[in-house]
């Protein structure tokens, strides 16, 4: 294969997904996740989850290989419409169970991002294995649309699916039996959304393809609304549980505003310049998010919220000391 072809696959299958991932992660502003473990959810989608969905599908074709042949004989795809979505779909979110445990997975929104972040990974690598395998017998215009509809597509298919599914992964931390049903149904949502697009591109029909492109538009739009009211109910959280800080000396009054203000936040000049800004507002961004999951739980995980909180303000209450020194001595000077 030509070198040239192999580079744009390449690039073509990585720069459009990492650039949404960037995207994904940058939009959740108030309490974006470790950069790391989006990462590192990317990376299991893009290695882990597709090497162990080649593995099982491989493997639930051999097993149900009759029934599948005969819906095959009789027009319906059943390896690629249904065992494809159900193995997939699992795979991709192996990453946000296991993310689940770590202290900085608080809620929904969360649970979206890392979702997403692994759609996207397993998108990149499926991408280009079909780019390539393609490129190999016909490098041109028709290779040039494949990359055009899987970059813009089908990739975003695999995200939207995985990020639906990551949400309902992350009603886990809430415990019970209702938070069994949301993984339930979300997974069930996303093997359905999977699965509608595997049919609907096969049929080979415009009206097939039309179908898939608006139920997918939809999809999308209908999900990145959930995700920016969970940011936008980030924000409000934010106003109710931190209000009692500032009365209790934990937070300096003086910056009541814009902490509630994320471009107030950004804009420079209201910290002081030799002290830690960054950690500031990751402890208070903890602290809100603690405390609201904190009036949600109970038992054990109430009690270790209840720790962390303390913990925390202890240290805001370490900043505010010093930020009222610094306010004194620039008085005084």
């Amino acid at each position: 294969m030509d070198h040239v072809i192999l580079f744009v696959s390449l690039v073509m299958a990585v720069a459009p997904m990492v650039a949404m991932l960037y995207f994904i992660w940058w939009v959740d502003r108030y309490d974006r996740e470790p950069l790391r473990f989006v990462l590192a959810a990317f990376l299991w989608g893009g290695f882990g989850a597709i090497g162990l969905s080649i593995i099982a599908s491989t493997f639930s074709i051999s097993l149900f290989q009759e029934a599948i042949y005969t819906a095959y004989d009789a027009g319906f795809d059943a390896g690629t419409i249904v065992v494809a979505p159900v193995v997939e779909e699992f795979m991709k979110g192996l990453i946000v169970f296991f993310l689940l445990r770590y202290r900085n997975f608080d809620n929904v929104t969360d649970g979206l991002v890392y979702g997403a972040a692994s759609g996207l990974g397993f998108g990149m690598t499926e991408n280009f294995l079909y780019f390539t395998q393609y490129a190999g017998y016909d490098p041109g215009y028709e290779w040039l649309s494949l990359i055009f509809i899987r970059s813009m597509l089908t990739a975003n298919m695999h995200c939207a699916a995985s990020a639906t599914f990551g949400a309902g992964i992350s009603k886990l931390k809430e415990h019970g039996v209702k938070a069994v049903m949301y993984v339930l149904g979300s997974y069930l949502l996303a093997v359905l959304l999977h699965g509608t697009w595997n049919y609907l591109v096969t049929t080979g029909s415009a009206e097939g393809w039309e179908t898939a492109v608006l139920l997918l538009i939809v999809y999308v739009v209908i999900i990145f609304i959930i995700f920016v009211f969970g940011i936008r109910g980030e924000r409000k959280q934010r106003e109710t549980v931190l209000g009692e800080e500032f009365d209790l000396g934990v937070l300096p009054k003086e910056f009541k505003k814009t902490l509630m203000s994320y471009r107030s936040m950004k804009k420079s000049g209201w910290f002081p310049e030799y002290l830690n800004k960054s950690k500031f507002l990751m402890l208070v961004s903890r602290l809100s998010l603690r405390k609201t999951s904190y009036y949600k739980s109970s038992g054990k995980r109430r009690e270790k919220l209840h720790t962390e909180i303390v913990e925390v303000r202890k240290e805001l209450k370490e900043f505010s000391a010093l930020v009222t020194q610094v306010s004194n001595d620039d008085k005084n000077t």
